[in-house]
């Protein structure tokens, strides 16, 4: 399995609008069929504007098909255009 993660920091004036961006996203997230085993959100306590997207992937070429994807590509920029990111990474299980 290999997991997706990427931290996000959002101004405090855009994190209605974030939120609402990303409700939206997690509905988009790729089925089971597509070898996505889950897809994931967490605003880290204590600081409610730094946030987590999480995607878990059966096989990693699977996860590079959903990075070279449009859906992906929409992600980015909504991450992008209303947060920072401040870290992309791959991680397996016992990493």
């Amino acid at each position: 399995m290999q997991s997706l993660e990427i931290r996000i920091d959002v101004p405090p004036e855009k994190r209605r609008e974030f939120l609402i961006a990303v409700e939206s996203l997690i509905k988009r997230a790729p089925p089971a069929t597509a070898g996505c085993r889950g897809c994931r959100f967490f605003e880290r306590r204590g600081s409610p504007n730094e946030f987590l997207w999480q995607e878990d992937w059966e096989e990693r070429a699977q996860l590079e098909q959903r990075m070279a994807s449009g859906d992906f590509r929409t992600l980015l920029g909504a991450l992008r255009v209303l947060g920072r990111t401040h870290e992309m990474r791959i991680t397996r299980p016992g990493d």
